[in-house]
Parts: structure tokens; C-alpha cells; sequence
């Protein structure tokens, strides 16, 4: 647990850049590209260095061969949770307390623009609806939620949660904010981020500001669900039907993970809905069948892009098998055969289709690992997706859900990829 340390918002660089914007009004790139003084368009780059730090760069437009990191600014944490009016809202980046909102000034420099302080020393989440609502909790008080601005970056109201259910009366910790309507759905796990039999979610109305009730995803009795946070985004179809993704277990427990659905005019998972990508790609996949990076094509086509373990290492599989089971393993055991599957390539970048739950590995990009965590982001109607291996690949991958063809964009350099963050209006 770390101390935390108030900090005060950068009031003076919002007058120098006001002053800036009004001396280059006559210039084209700026009254283009920059309202007020900070940047509307362009990506952010962000590596983690081999000291685990973070490196983070402003780029315009995206490479076509490759881009160095090894000039970026050097941070002790940088991994965003949202991007809403071209801004990145994320954890304090010096690792101590609070949340912070970051721009791009005019000049392409990375700007703290506003600091939101918290009790706990560990804050949970913090995610953007758009540009005139956000939420966050802080751990120090579990029972209720916090209602910001994510333009002022004030704090409006609270949210009591505290009628929520939690498996022994626990506190919540919440991983993650779903947004659909005037609601959030909120992911329960606690602060030692333990996790449930059942996938439970909270809800509240943002509108009355009040909690609404509970909704679950049921497991089989036998072992925990789990959850992988990835960037906050819109996970709404055309339709407005609501998805929501958990890892399942990865631990033998025959849990897959899974994308649960919430239908428009329901506030509760459908338990019909049944979509588990790593056991349509291989239905003897019950080790590890694992997903992340769900990342729905705004097209209207209920397509979505996503990362898919496809097997079960060979050599951890002989392990489980010589053992009599999972629970058969000793503790040196159980930990080689997680080494194993953490180091493991066994996952593919993934086309899947909402509707007829369906998944399609897509050709032409290598295979990654199953827990890779990195940021798959659209432009200009390509899906860009990361790969980092051991062969070794630094790079970022381009697909074409259009036609299907999929081909290297560029090379990262400088640091592994943590992630590129488009800038851009509400979504």
C-alpha cells in the first residue's frame, strides 16, 4: 500500500494555453487540430521499459513503418481506463492516491489538466460515460460510487451502493463501470481482488442517482470467476443491448469465460445467452479457455474483434494429467504449470459475431499469449491490434473487417507496447 499524496490541478497552463490559442488563431494547423489550447486529434503511445516504468509519446498520425518510444516521457505508471473529448482519465501516474485526467497541449506535450484526490491508498476504477458524466469509487468508502465531470473534473454527487450484494457481507471493489442508458453496471470482486463463485454486478441509476438492484452471472460451485479490466469503452450494440465480459476460471475449474449479455429493456444478464469464444474455437478447450480485449466494430453488423486462447499447452496439460487433476498438484506444480501457460503462445486475435456467436481466427497475425493485455483501437475503419512475443514481435497489426485481409502497420521501438490511445470525441 502506498501513502498518498494530495496534489493541486495545473490552473497556469490552462491560461498560457488559452493565450497560446488566441495568438495562433490565423494558423491552420492549430484552429484544426487544438481546441483550447490542447490537441483534438492524433494517438498516445505508451510502452513499459524493462524497469517497469512507462514510457508516453503524442504521435499525429500513425506510422508506416515504425516509431520509437525511447524519447517518450518517462512515468512510474501510465495506463489509461477511458478516453472521452480527447482526454486520457486514469490512475495517478506517481503509483500514490487520487485520479488524474491528462491532454495534449498544442505543442504535443503530455499535460496534467486535473487531479481528483482519494482516501484509499489503492483507488479501484475510474471510467468515462462522456463528456458530461464519469464515475469512480474510492476503497476508503466501498459503499458508495462517485459521480464526476469529466470537462470540470469536479466531483457532483455520490451514489449509495451499499444494498448491493457481496458473498459474506464484504466490502465491494469495483473493477470496472459498464454504462447502458441512464445506468452503470458496476464489476464486484473485493479490495484483495478475490473474486466470487458468481459474477456479480451492481447497479445504479445515473439519472435519479440511486442504487437499482443486482444482476450475477452463475458459476458451477467449483471455483471463482474471474475478470481482465481493459480500456473503458462502448460495449452497446446498434441495438443497445449491453455486453459484459468475464475470464471464467483459469485454473481448472471448467469455468470458461464468457460474454454475458444485458438485453435493451432488461437490467438483468440474460441466461440464454451463452457465448463462449474459446470453447466454440475448441470445444476440448476446458483448461484454459480464456478471452479478453472485447472490442465491438461500430458498424452496426454486431461484429467485435477479441483475443482468444485456442488450446491448452501440451507440456502443462501432461502435468495436470500425471497429477490426477488440478487439485492433485503440489505448489511447485501448480506454479510451473501457470509459468507455463503465462509464457505459453497459444491465443489468436479473433473476429466473432454477436448474433450468431461465432468465432473466426484472423489470418495473417501471429499468435500471442493468452493473458496479453494491451489496447485494440480503430482508425479510419481499420482495427489495429498489438502483438508482442518472444520471436520477438514489438508491433501493431492491421485489420480490415471489410475484406478480411490483415497486415503488419509498424513496429513499436524502445519499450514493449502497453497500448495507443486514439484521441477522440465521446464514445
Amino acid at each position: 500500500m502506498t501513502v498518498y499524496n494530495n496534489k493541486i490541478s495545473i490552473t497556469l497552463f490552462l491560461l498560457a494555453s488559452s493565450l497560446l490559442l488566441f495568438t495562433s488563431a490565423c494558423d491552420e494547423d492549430d484552429s484544426d487540430e487544438t481546441v483550447s489550447g490542447k490537441r483534438t486529434s492524433g494517438f498516445v503511445l505508451v510502452g513499459e521499459t524493462a524497469s517497469d516504468t512507462y514510457l508516453a509519446k503524442y504521435i499525429e498520425e500513425l506510422p508506416t513503418t515504425s516509431v520509437d518510444l525511447s524519447d517518450g516521457t518517462d512515468f512510474s505508471f501510465f495506463i489509461p481506463n477511458s478516453i472521452s473529448d480527447n482526454a486520457i482519465f486514469l490512475p495517478n501516474t506517481d503509483r500514490s492516491s487520487g485520479f488524474l485526467k491528462y491532454i495534449v497541449n498544442a505543442e504535443g506535450e503530455l499535460v496534467e489538466e486535473g487531479f481528483i484526490p482519494t482516501i484509499s491508498p489503492d483507488p479501484s476504477r475510474i471510467d468515462v460515460r462522456d463528456g458530461q458524466l464519469g464515475v469512480f469509487q474510492d476503497p476508503a468508502t466501498p459503499d458508495q460510487i462517485t459521480i464526476f465531470n469529466p470537462t470540470s473534473f469536479e466531483i457532483e454527487s455520490t451514489i449509495d451502493m451499499s444494498k448491493g450484494f457481496v458473498p459474506g457481507d464484504a466490502d465491494p471493489f469495483y473493477f470496472r463501470f459498464y454504462f447502458k442508458e441512464n445506468q452503470v453496471y458496476c464489476v464486484v470482486g473485493d479490495a484483495g481482488q478475490d473474486w466470487y463463485r458468481s459474477l456479480f454486478l451492481h447497479r445504479a441509476n445515473l439519472a435519479t442517482r440511486t442504487f437499482e438492484g443486482d444482476t450475477r452471472r452463475e458459476g458451477n460451485g467449483l471455483g471463482a470467476i474471474t475478470y481482465l479490466p481493459t480500456l473503458g469503452r462502448d460495449f452497446t450494440d446498434a441495438e443497445g443491448n449491453l455486453y459484459v465480459i468475464d475470464a471464467g476460471n483459469f485454473e481448472g475449474a471448467g469455468i470458461p469465460g464468457r460474454i454475458n449479455k444485458i438485453p435493451v429493456g432488461s437490467n438483468e444478464i440474460d441466461p440464454d445467452y451463452i457465448f463462449e469464444p474459446s470453447v466454440v474455437i475448441n470445444p476440448e478447450n476446458n483448461f484454459l479457455p480464456v478471452f479478453n480485449e472485447l472490442f465491438i466494430l461500430r458498424d452496426g453488423s454486431g461484429r467485435a474483434i477479441a483475443r482468444v486462447n485456442t488450446e491448452t499447452p501440451e507440456e502443462a496439460r501432461s502435468i495436470v494429467v500425471a497429477a490426477g487433476g488440478v487439485s492433485n498438484l503440489s505448489p511447485d506444480q501448480l506454479q510451473n504449470v501457470r509459468n507455463i501457460l503465462f509464457a505459453s503462445r497459444s491465443a489468436r486475435w479473433c473476429e466473432l459475431d454477436l448474433n450468431t456467436r461465432s468465432v473466426t481466427p484472423i489470418e495473417g497475425i501471429p499468435s500471442i499469449g493468452p493473458f496479453f493485455k494491451r489496447n485494440v483501437f480503430e482508425h479510419e475503419g481499420q482495427i489495429y491490434v498489438p502483438v508482442v512475443t518472444n520471436a520477438p514481435e514489438n508491433a501493431y497489426y492491421r485489420y480490415d473487417p471489410s475484406t478480411g485481409v490483415s497486415e503488419k502497420a509498424f513496429d513499436v521501438l524502445g519499450a514493449d507496447i502497453q497500448g495507443i490511445y486514439k484521441l477522440e470525441d465521446d464514445n
